[in-house]
C-alpha cells in the first residue's frame, strides 16, 4: 500500500503584499480525503463537507496527531510563454496561512505561546491554463498542530480560515482568498474500540474526519 509522509514546520505568519498579480488567480475549492490507497489525488469525486478532530486519540506511539488538511487547489493563470522565454505562469504553492476561529468568527482564547494564526508548509505546481478550465492540484499539510489540541478542548467547532501561498514562475506572489473549513471538537467519538498496532498502521488518517476507528479488537489468546 502506497503512503504519504508529512513534514511540516510552523511560523508566526507575516504576509507581505507586494509583487502579486491580480487576486483570484488562486482558490482553494474543497478539502480532500485521501483514496483508498492513503493517497492525495485531485481527481478524487470525492469532497469532505466539515471536518471531524478527535483529540483524545492517541496512537501506538503515544503522541498526539496533528490534523490533517488536503486543500484542493485551482489555478486560473493562462500560458504566457514566447518563444524565446520559459513558461511564466506555472504556481508553485509552499505555505497555507491558517487561523482558527470560532464559528461566530471570533478568535478563540489560547495560550500565548500557540501563535494564531500561523503559517505550515506544503508544495504543489499548478501548471498554467491551456483552456477555459482552470488546472487542478492537491497539497496536503498541518491544519491543527498536536500542540493545539489541548487549547481546543471544551470547544465544540472551529473554523479554519485558510490562505494558499504561491509564486509563479516569473516570481509573482499569490494569495487565495481564504476558504473556511469547519471542524468539529470531541474527545472519544472516533476511538471507539482501541486500535492494535497492526489496525492502526493500515489506517490513513486515524483519529480525524472519516476514520471511525477499528471493527474489532485482536485480543491475545488465553487458550491453554
Amino acid at each position: 500500500m502506497s503512503r504519504f509522509i508529512l513534514v511540516a514546520m510552523m511560523v508566526a505568519v507575516t504576509v507581505a503584499g507586494c509583487d502579486r498579480f491580480p487576486d483570484n488567480g488562486l482558490q482553494i475549492v474543497a478539502n480532500l480525503p485521501p483514496d483508498d490507497s492513503c493517497v492525495f489525488a485531485a481527481d478524487l469525486e470525492v469532497r469532505l463537507l466539515r471536518g471531524r478532530y478527535d483529540i483524545s486519540y492517541l496512537p501506538p506511539s503515544g503522541e498526539p496527531r496533528d490534523y490533517i488538511i488536503a486543500p484542493l487547489l485551482e489555478s486560473y493563470f493562462i500560458s504566457t510563454a514566447l518563444e524565446f522565454q520559459a513558461e511564466q505562469g506555472n504556481l508553485q504553492v509552499t505555505n497555507f496561512d491558517i487561523t482558527i476561529l470560532l464559528p461566530d468568527g471570533s478568535l478563540p482564547t489560547l495560550p500565548a505561546d500557540l501563535v494564531n494564526p500561523y503559517r505550515v508548509d506544503t508544495t504543489a505546481v499548478l501548471p498554467v491554463s491551456e483552456g477555459e478550465a482552470p488546472t487542478r492540484e492537491v497539497a496536503a499539510a498541518v491544519g491543527i498542530p498536536a500542540s493545539y489540541g489541548a487549547a481546543l478542548r471544551g470547544i465544540p467547532s472551529v473554523l479554519l480560515e485558510i490562505h494558499a501561498i504561491g509564486t509563479t514562475f516569473g516570481g509573482f506572489t499569490q494569495r487565495s482568498a481564504p476558504f473556511r473549513w469547519p471542524v468539529d471538537i470531541c474527545e472519544g467519538c472516533l476511538t471507539v474500540p482501541l486500535c492494535t498496532v497492526e489496525q492502526w498502521e493500515g489506517s490513513c488518517l486515524p483519529g480525524q474526519d472519516l476514520w471511525l476507528g477499528c471493527e474489532s479488537v485482536e485480543l491475545p489468546d488465553e487458550t491453554p
